[in-house]
């Protein structure tokens, strides 16, 4: 459901907050004239007049008296644009749209959440919602992966969660003097999740090539394929299945997901 009577009207907004996150990636914290009610793997089109407009993953939890929270990469003139804001000025959010993560799934099971490079900030809220919910889930495992050290989102908080009983398995694909951890693909780290894939539940977001191989491995572990789940990416214009930018075989990113299970599209091709 959106903000307004006027699917296509957006609200204004203003930047609370700016933070760096990694290399070229900032987390935008907007205060709406209204508050916005979302659910964790939804989206926003994210406009600045004059510039354009951009679909942008809500990588917050909603709360009445909370700022939206979204992680934006520098990747094309709109979010160029963005990126040159400061605190302060506006920055106008149409939506939510989509669907969200089914989060009933995971109720009494262990969850494994599997994130690449930016795909960390729609499965933040996912982890938030985790931690604000121990007693509806088992234990919780996240994989992520990223090109380098400087390009891991989130860092701080992950130092949180781990505290807070989330266990965090991080990967680069290329490692400087400093790093210590993994390298290599976030699928090489499976033999380090300590839950019966069979019982548990996961969540994806990456980029389309470590979807597929994540979905497909999740499967041929045992992992039933509605409860393998992963959120989709698009280049859209409207967020409500009218451009038709976002069609890929029978069905809608934006309308019908943007978060769909490996049985809904295991035989069609991820844009």
């Amino acid at each position: 459901m959106t903000n307004g009577k006027n699917i296509y009207l957006p609200v204004n907004g203003k930047i609370e907050e700016i933070i760096p996150q990694g290399r070229d990636v900032s987390l935008f914290r907007v205060r709406t004239q209204m508050p916005l009610n979302y659910v964790p793997g939804q989206f926003f089109m994210v406009s600045v007049w004059g510039a354009g407009e951009v679909p942008i993953s809500v990588t917050s939890l909603f709360g009445a008296d909370k700022a939206v929270e979204l992680c934006i990469r520098r990747a094309g003139f709109v979010t160029e644009t963005i990126h040159s804001l400061k605190a302060g000025d506006p920055l106008w959010l149409r939506g939510p749209y989509g669907n969200g993560f089914p989060l009933e799934i995971s109720k009494n099971r262990d969850a494994v959440v599997v994130a690449g490079g930016i795909g960390m900030a729609p499965l933040r809220p996912l982890i938030e919602w985790f931690m604000k919910k121990p007693e509806d889930v088992g234990r919780v495992t996240l994989l992520y992966g990223a090109k380098t050290p400087e390009d891991i989102v989130f860092r701080d908080e992950m130092e949180d969660w781990k505290e807070r009983g989330i266990k965090v398995l991080l990967t680069v694909d290329r490692a400087d003097e400093c790093w210590k951890g993994h390298v290599g693909l976030v699928t090489g780290l499976w033999q380090e999740v300590h839950s019966d894939l069979k019982k548990a539940t996961a969540y994806i977001c990456g980029p389309e090539v470590m979807i597929k191989a994540a979905m497909g491995e999740l499967f041929l572990f045992g992992m039933p394929e509605e409860r393998i789940i992963t959120t989709l990416e698009a280049h859209m214009k409207c967020g409500v299945g009218k451009c038709g930018h976002c069609y890929t075989g029978p069905r809608y990113i934006c309308t019908d997901g943007p978060v769909f299970s490996y049985r809904e599209i295991k035989d069609i091709s991820i844009p």
